[in-house]
């Protein structure tokens, strides 16, 4: 193929139907991701012992306290009630980040397998979930009306008068805040792993194979941060919206 001929694929392409909903190569691929990690997740906890043995499992001891820490430093000792959310958003992104370096995925001739996170579709699925769980947290923390009265603050202007118009309208752009944050997630995302992706192809197409190895190895580090980044910004808005005033 040379570069004339190269067609990127912004949009993913239907492998087959169910029912009259598409299955997309995206999709595909995200299915081969659940079941590498859920066959992952089986292994290390049929081998899970108080004393870790063997260079793998001393890793996965090692990789999971470290982010665990890493989040009691980011969003203090109750932000490790979300380790499961958060510790699930990272190994899915990090794993599909990855697979996207194997699999030549944003072409119109790749049929079949696509990274998930070269699909804008799939990046704001992820998006949306992260959303729909920090919302819900901060409903649970500060029930119902103490949460919406953070964007519509009429408590504001009964008790300071004027000067609580300023409060007031500070609520209105904490909506706006709140909408941006998954738009932001998603896109993110989504142009950091498939312009990575475009950049690899082109590279592939103009020099030798070997040449693009060093790019290569450098989109691996990228994937591993875009995943470090997606789970922590996660972490920080659920923190955000579950402290109270005091803890601000």
């Amino acid at each position: 193929m040379t570069l004339s001929e190269l067609h990127i694929a912004l949009a993913p392409n239907t492998v087959f139907s169910v029912g009259g909903i598409p299955v997309t190569n995206s999709i595909i691929t995200m299915w081969i991701v659940m079941a590498i990690l859920t066959g992952l997740a089986a292994f290390v906890r049929l081998n899970l012992k108080f004393r870790p043995a063997g260079f793998f499992m001393n890793f996965v001891e090692w990789s999971l306290g470290g982010l665990y820490n890493f989040m009691e430093n980011v969003g203090g000792p109750s932000a490790k009630k979300h380790f499961v959310p958060f510790i699930s958003f990272f190994l899915i992104i990090l794993c599909s980040n990855w697979l996207g370096l194997f699999m030549g995925p944003i072409v119109e001739e790749a049929k079949f397998l696509r990274a998930p996170t070269s699909d804008l579709n799939s990046t704001a699925g992820l998006a949306i979930a992260a959303f729909l769980y920090f919302e819900y947290q901060g409903f649970k923390a500060h029930g119902i009306l103490g949460y919406l009265g953070h964007f519509i603050n009429i408590k504001a202007i009964i008790t300071k008068g004027p000067m609580g118009v300023i409060d007031f309208f500070t609520g209105l752009l904490h909506i706006v805040s709140e909408i941006v944050r998954p738009t932001a997630l998603a896109l993110r995302l989504f142009g950091n792993i498939f312009g990575g992706e475009i950049v690899l192809l082109i590279a592939f197409i103009l020099v030798s194979p070997l040449v693009p190895l060093p790019f290569m190895m450098l989109e691996v580090i990228v994937g591993l941060i875009q995943a470090f980044v997606f789970a922590t910004l996660f972490l920080t808005f659920t923190s955000l919206n579950t402290m109270h005033e005091e803890e601000h």
